[in-house]
């Protein structure tokens, strides 16, 4: 069945779109367990785009959202990102607002509130990492979030082929690469492109 994804966010106040062009990729890889009462975590949210695909595809999911919803440097120093920064919290919790008590929402970093959902010995069975584009920063949400994968579950790296930064290092893919490094043999890849998308095997 194809499905009408543009019809899920209908009536959502959303002025940017990074998202739609990998639903495809992620409804075939989730729907095996579609039907599953998954738990998914999100690190960077935005207005929610990302969060609503989830919360409709896994209809018997519950989601945590991280986000300061402060933007970061690339968000502040373009302007017609930066100008919606005041508002994006707002929007979130508007296009959210219809899941209720499917949606938890962290207003932290994400080293607080990976640190946090830690100690409180939280399990997810999949993982959309999409904060910051500091390669340290997505190596550092990468070694938090692992021990919280379930086995067999599924962690998304966004932006892993993300162009911008001046230099490479600077990007996120040295800090996915260096991570994976750590953990040869603990998961096998999913799909490569401008995202990796790899499944845990073992702890």
């Amino acid at each position: 069945m194809t499905e009408n994804y543009h019809a899920w966010f209908e009536g959502k106040e959303l002025t940017t779109d990074w998202t739609s062009r990998y639903f495809p990729t992620w409804a075939s890889l989730l729907a095996p367990r579609r039907s599953e009462p998954l738990e998914v975590l999100e690190i960077g949210s935005w207005e929610g785009r990302s969060a609503i695909f989830f919360l409709r595809y896994l209809e018997n999911c519950r989601l945590t959202c991280i986000d300061t919803f402060a933007g970061s440097s690339e968000h502040l120093l373009t302007p017609r990102w930066s100008a919606q920064i005041p508002n994006i919290e707002a929007r979130f919790d508007s296009n959210l607002a219809e899941f209720g008590g499917r949606v938890e929402k962290l207003k932290e970093t994400s080293t607080r509130a990976l640190a946090s959902l830690l100690t409180q010995n939280r399990c997810f069975d999949l993982i959309y990492v999409d904060g910051s584009h500091h390669s340290a920063d997505v190596q550092s949400d990468a070694v938090l979030s692992w021990p919280m994968v379930r086995e067999r579950g599924i962690i998304v790296f966004d932006d892993y082929e993300w162009p911008l930064s001046e230099t490479a290092i600077e990007r996120p893919k040295p800090g996915i690469d260096g991570f994976l490094l750590t953990r040869h043999g603990k998961y096998r890849e999913l799909h490569r492109g401008y995202q990796l998308i790899i499944e845990k095997t073992s702890s």
